[in-house]
């Protein structure tokens, strides 16, 4: 999954959510809260944070430093 910044839409991150959630089933138990990534963006000078999910990403807020 490949995040993006949500004003510039420039690449911030490529993350492989699916082989870490796969691990944690293999463990025997399973991912109900989302991971809460927060990422800087060069271009907008802003920190991003998002919530990753299985399948999707949701984009919470951003905010200067």
């Amino acid at each position: 999954m490949e995040l993006r910044c949500k004003s510039t839409k420039r690449f911030l991150m490529k993350i492989d959510i699916e082989s870490y959630i796969e691990a944690i089933r293999k463990s025997g138990l399973s991912l109900e809260i989302p991971l809460l990534i927060e990422i800087p963006c060069r271009s907008c000078r802003a920190i991003e944070v998002y919530e990753v999910y299985k399948d999707h990403y949701r984009y919470i807020k951003s905010y200067k430093k």
